[in-house]
């Protein structure tokens, strides 16, 4: 328990001024006895309890600015985030000074999703205390949370530079290197948090997650099983080595795990879901359908709680699309545009072979990957007068200036080349699937771009969405009529950009790739007016690190599985079929 032992040090300070005491379960305690044992029913858990000192407490000295800030801790343990924020918000009335109920409180405002209001919160706890390290080590987090990261790695630096055996941070530091890429810092990072607590379980997850990235699976698969045993009811790292290895029968020992961990008591939902997925995966694995798909229900049923996925909203956004990016807007010139041609953009469903195609084209000495950035959506996030509540104001983009144009452009080219270092390639890829819904923009700043769309038959495409623990975002995947209504308007926004970017449009079948790797190499090739390289037959051998699902898959020589593996769970389609069939995405031949 992270508790602030405030309680303690307020009462050593006041122990004289305060007499007052309060009876608690037929025994009268005085204010600093009362606080200890209010401390110790929060590091038990008992936040009830907590609770109930410290409102008996507060009826003594409620003038106790650090009664306050504990109770709100309490409070924000129990996820009573509105009360807990009015704790805080009558500690520092009480004491403006007070630089913990600051960090308190943007620890909740983090809580609660509001991430500017922490990161306020936080520069004012380290303004009223400079040396606060665990307000820097705070604020690195909700940084992470802005995509911010070098401003992450900054405040994660400082936490250490006043605190070195800060363990958490050195963790906290290494996700955030894995996200810039730089994946030997990265392990550096994971490594001095291990030597500084070498029971961190945590720690050897991420180092293995990192090494299943850059492509050692040996190593990583090490890194996963030790944090299994440092820390045997923690999911993650059950998940990731079943995604790194192949199953052939359910009767191993990670199943026995996984079974014993799932009949625990008191295991929370979301390590039941966590554990769902493993479990559905390796089922798969061993041709265990129906168990499979169970677990892969009960998991999104679990996950789908989390997110209130808004089709109606879906269905408004594209409309706007299609509106503002129509074909006399996007057929003007516009002054500002780059000229640049190396920007690769490989788009799609999620799960169309985004990944293999990023993979095979690399592989060609003329292309480079940058991997997949953040959706281009989110450069105008930096751009205020683009943007309403926080979202791309499509309106606005039609007035949209030479010099916030510029700006994005700018920014875009930088992050695209950020990881290259002196290459030379002529084309960078940014596979991001979700850009198929910014191909305006993109038209508008990068109009000599190409643009490849991968497709794959709708039902495995659909059923591979489902079956991925995607991050919550994707707030479509963890519901199959979710899924088939985002497709279906995917469907309907692909064929706009049809319409209006056909010569930019590069079109491949994830079949293709399996079945005719050559033949759609050779085209691909042609399209972008590159000579053939052999080692665009050879993926698995691409030494790029892969951070997204496709990780072991990208690894193996290129295999036809997953091909029509919807028909191994047809009967549990339904759902899907109705949505995909109402778009005419799938004809009676092949349900």
């Amino acid at each position: 328990m992270r508790f602030i032992l405030m309680v303690n040090l307020y009462m050593q300070m006041q122990a004289k001024k305060f007499k007052a005491a309060i009876r608690l379960r037929g025994k009268v305690y005085a204010i600093g006895e009362a606080g200890a044992l209010a401390i110790k029913e929060q590091n038990l858990g008992r936040f009830q309890a907590a609770m109930e000192i410290y409102d008996l407490m507060l009826a003594k000295v409620p003038g106790a600015a650090a009664l306050h800030n504990n109770r709100g801790i309490t409070l924000q343990e129990v996820k009573r985030y509105d009360e807990a924020l009015a704790s805080f918000d009558q500690a520092i009335a009480l004491k403006p000074d007070l630089a913990e109920a600051y960090n308190s409180r943007g620890a909740v405002f983090q809580k609660m999703q509001r991430h500017d209001e922490a990161l306020a919160s936080f520069d004012q706890a380290i303004a009223l205390k400079p040396d606060y390290a665990n307000a820097y080590y705070n604020r690195g987090a909700t940084l992470k949370k802005l995509n911010r990261y070098d401003e992450a790695l900054a405040s994660y630096d400082q936490t250490i530079t006043l605190k070195p055996n800060h363990a958490e941070a050195y963790n906290n530091r290494g996700v955030i290197l894995q996200e810039m890429k730089r994946y030997a810092d990265a392990l550096a990072s994971f490594d001095q948090a291990i030597a500084l607590k070498p029971n961190h379980a945590e720690a050897h997850n991420n180092r293995g997650l990192t090494l299943a990235t850059i492509g050692d699976m040996p190593a990583a698969e090490t890194m996963f099983i030790k944090a299994s045993v440092l820390k045997t009811d923690f999911p993650d790292p059950l998940f990731n080595l079943a995604n790194i290895r192949k199953y052939r029968d359910a009767d191993n020992v990670d199943v026995k795990n996984i079974r014993t961990l799932l009949d625990k008591p008191g295991n929370s939902p979301d390590n039941h879901e966590h554990l769902y997925f493993t479990l559905g995966k390796i089922y798969d694995d061993c041709g265990r359908y129906d168990e499979a798909f169970e677990c892969y229900r009960l998991a999104n049923q679990i996950r789908n709680t989390h997110v209130s996925y808004d089709p109606d909203g879906i269905m408004s956004v594209t409309a706007n699309i299609i509106d503002v990016f129509n074909q006399d807007f996007l057929s003007r010139p516009f002054a500002f545009a780059s000229d640049s041609q190396s920007p690769l953009f490989i788009v799609g469903m999620p799960r169309s072979g985004t990944t293999l195609l990023a993979n095979i084209l690399s592989n060609h000495r003329s292309i480079a990957t940058a991997g997949e950035l953040p959706a281009m959506v989110d450069f105008t996030s930096r751009q205020p007068a683009l943007t309403k509540n926080g979202m791309l104001d499509l309106p606005t983009v039609k007035q949209i200036t030479p010099v916030i144009a510029t700006r994005l452009i700018n920014d875009y080219e930088k992050r695209l080349r950020r990881d290259l270092g002196s290459s030379k390639a002529r084309y960078i890829i940014d596979k991001n699937p979700l850009n198929f819904r910014n191909l305006g923009l993109i038209a508008m700043l990068f109009p000599k771009a190409r643009i490849i769309h991968c497709t794959r038959d709708p039902l495995d495409t659909a059923l591979s969405n489902y079956f991925q623990r995607f991050p919550l975002h994707l707030d479509y995947s963890f519901d199959l009529r979710n899924i088939g209504h985002f497709y279906r308007d995917y469907l309907r926004l692909m064929q706009h950009w049809r319409k209006t970017l056909t010569s930019k449009l590069i079109e491949i079948s994830y079949e293709d790739m399996i079945m005719n790797t050559e033949q759609m190499a050779r085209q691909t090739l042609d399209s972008l007016g590159l000579e053939w390289d052999e080692r665009c037959l050879a993926p698995h051998a691409n030494p790029c690190a892969v951070e997204t699902a496709s990780q072991w898959q990208v690894r193996q020589p290129i295999y036809s599985q997953s091909l029509g593996r919807w028909r191994h769970y047809e009967k549990h389609l339904t759902p899907l079929k109705e949505m995909l069939q109402f778009a005419g995405q799938v004809d009676s031949g092949s349900v």
